[in-house]
């Protein structure tokens, strides 16, 4: 129960500060929010309150869309964002493998999504320079 309380002051923190920034720095602050979720989540369904661990999730994705989209809008800490966002992926993925059956179909769907959205970022930093047409 400590551990959740801990981690919750840490999300807790790291919204105040996403909150004063801006840009690219704000979205590496959602996507370490995000990140920090998942602990908490994992967590709640330990504790065996899986209504509570599916609101995390969602809550998860939220600041996750939140990190993707001022990381593309911004142009900047996109390779940050997109790193927290893969380890968010795979420490969600790891967490759906300890759940029981009727708790992964949500978690095995927010895991793709976050997948998708690390894919625009990739497909963002290493999109080949558009050509002026003449």
């Amino acid at each position: 129960m400590a551990g959740v309380r801990a981690e919750q002051k840490d999300v807790e923190r790291l919204k105040a500060e996403a909150m004063k920034a801006s840009g690219g720095q704000q979205g590496k602050l959602y996507a370490e929010i995000a990140e920090s979720l998942v602990d908490v989540a994992n967590e709640q369904f330990a504790q065996g309150e899986s209504a509570k661990g599916h609101a995390t999730v969602q809550e998860l994705l939220d600041y996750a869309v939140k990190a993707h989209d001022a990381a593309l809008s911004a142009k900047s800490n996109r390779k940050e964002v997109e790193i927290h966002l893969r380890t968010t992926q795979r420490h969600l993925e790891n967490v759906k493998r300890t759940l029981a059956a009727e708790d992964r179909p949500a978690l095995e769907a927010a895991a793709k999504k976050l997948g998708d959205m690390r894919q625009e970022l990739l497909d963002a930093m290493f999109a080949p320079p558009k050509k002026d047409s003449k």
